[in-house]
């Protein structure tokens, strides 16, 4: 039977190229709903060497409050394992019906906000579940497929960081190096008599960003990323937001965001009468973390 404490863990997802990481939200989107119109079949991997099997379950795309959500369910089942039953009343067995493919049926959610600059993900942990390394790996099988029916040779591929639960100072402390630094500047900077680059029209984003990148095994010096992140708060700053990427100390890829605080790490759901997580119930869990209320 499921438990209805819930870890939450909190992401972020583009596209990248070697170094190179961009975010193409109506691409994005359509590949999202390609994977949904995909036959059963299809959205089906096995992972012969771990006996594991995952699908995509269900996708909803919802508008709410103006944030454009996809509600994401994954299945995912061990096979190759068929013990007897054993009874908890009285320790008797009996010899199980499960075939060899077969196995038990285990749900993972995750949300995902899409905005002009990632996919800013909230992912259910689940120890039997799908974790999120399985889900970039499964959306990446897919991903060449979609970009050759979309007639895109660009070799890129979806990445996924991980988002500190701390605050952006203490994130920045604890990470080993910082590779890339992308600065979120005003656009008004480039018709300006220090910048002069460009005429910027009424129809670009609010926000360019300007990418500083450290020299390959280096890092980008945190005191001056401090410093930058402590601007923000200074009236003038042509900057509004720090997004960075490097390594945590076990040498994972992290993403650090200004804009990103503390965040609540688990949640209580509801069970249905079999045991199994209540979908509507972590979802509705996730809207709350996410700051979206009916």
């Amino acid at each position: 039977m499921s438990v209805q404490k819930r870890k939450l863990s909190y992401w972020g997802i583009e596209f990248a190229s070697g170094d190179n990481h961009f975010f193409d939200a109506p691409l994005f989107c359509r590949f999202l709903s390609y994977i949904q119109g995909l036959p059963d079949d299809e959205k089906l991997f096995r992972d012969e060497k771990n006996n594991k099997a995952v699908a995509l379950s269900s996708i909803r795309d919802e508008t709410k409050q103006g944030l454009h959500l996809f509600k994401i369910v994954f299945k995912s089942c061990k096979y190759n394992h068929s013990p007897d039953y054993m009874s908890s009343t009285d320790g008797s067995e009996r010899p199980t019906d499960k075939q060899l493919y077969e196995g038990d049926k285990e749900l993972t959610h995750m949300c995902m906000r899409i905005d002009g600059n990632e996919a800013f993900t909230i992912f259910e942990e689940r120890r039997n579940g799908v974790t999120m390394g399985g889900v970039i790996k499964y959306f990446n099988k897919l991903l060449h497929v979609f970009l050759t029916q979309e007639g895109i040779t660009n070799n890129f591929y979806l990445w996924a960081s991980i988002i500190p639960p701390d605050d952006f100072l203490t994130a920045l402390e604890a990470a080993d190096r910082v590779s890339v630094a992308e600065l979120f500047v005003e656009k008004k900077v480039l018709g300006s008599n220090y910048l002069g680059l460009m005429d910027v029209d009424a129809n670009s984003q609010d926000d360019l960003i300007m990418t500083l990148r450290s020299k390959p095994r280096q890092s980008l010096p945190k005191r001056a990323l401090k410093q930058t992140f402590l601007s923000l708060t200074t009236e003038g700053s042509n900057v509004s937001r720090i997004r960075l990427y490097g390594k945590d100390i076990n040498k994972m890829s992290v993403m650090i965001d200004s804009l990103k605080g503390k965040r609540v790490e688990e949640v209580t759901v509801d069970l249905t009468p079999n045991g199994v997580v209540d979908s509507y119930s972590i979802f509705a869990k996730i809207e709350e973390v996410m700051g979206v209320t009916e």
